[in-house]
């Protein structure tokens, strides 16, 4: 049975938009520490830290399943966090590699983000990962396999939902070059899913009882 991976729950980062006052333009007393709407930036060991966690970790492990709305707020808490260091901090040679990491990052964040809108048809988006297809984060390989393996009203539900989703990308009114690279793949699971919900009994519509009949003169009971 394919398996949907564990994903580190990264720290939350607001989308609210940023006021002027809320970058600071002093440097605070406790050196790369810098805090942004309640989130904490930092620098230690050659690791730049969001909320204490590795950020190079974090990228690493949800750069591909977190929202691009996730990666575009970050992106932009980090560009506050870079401008803040190139004027507060007094160490040429640290900051040199400080903002060679930094500058990595956000290369990495741009590319996906782009990559997210380019994967994306309709409001379906798509992501092809070690021969697994996600939809809008949903594993369709591995939801078909726990359908067949229970075949219940709500799989039966789910797996037509996903279907819905796979016939949007089978349209692909705008032409979207990347889903041509996956087209196969797409109609291989549709095709799946079509013999999976034939395997299910037809739905029974309850007709309503009949009307009782008036009398008429000479009618007997």
């Amino acid at each position: 049975m394919p398996e949907i991976k564990d994903i580190r729950v990264p720290p939350r980062i607001d989308s609210l938009p940023l006021g002027e006052q809320e970058i600071p333009h002093r440097p605070p007393s406790e050196g790369w520490k810098l805090e942004i709407q309640g989130q904490v930036f930092d620098y230690k060991g050659g690791n730049i830290l969001l909320n204490r966690q590795n950020l190079a970790q974090l990228i690493q492990e949800n750069l591909t399943h977190l929202s691009a709305n996730y990666w575009t707020t970050l992106s932009r808490r980090l560009a506050v966090y870079r401008d803040w260091a190139s004027l507060s901090i007094d160490d040429p040679e640290t900051l040199g590699q400080f903002l060679a990491q930094l500058h990595a990052f956000l290369t990495k964040i741009y590319g996906r983000i782009k990559k997210k809108f380019d994967e994306t048809i309709d409001g379906v988006s798509f992501h092809l990962e070690e021969g697994q297809l996600l939809l809008n984060g949903v594993n369709v390989n591995a939801v078909l396999d726990m359908a067949k393996r229970h075949r219940t009203p709500k799989a039966k539900i789910f797996l037509k939902g996903v279907r819905q989703r796979l016939l949007v990308l089978q349209n692909n009114r705008s032409g979207n070059v990347n889903y041509e690279k996956i087209r196969d793949t797409v109609d291989l699971l549709a095709q799946a899913i079509d013999a999976e919900l034939k395997r299910y009994a037809p739905s029974v519509i309850e007709l309503p009882a009949p009307a009782p009949r008036s009398l008429g003169p000479g009618d007997s009971i």
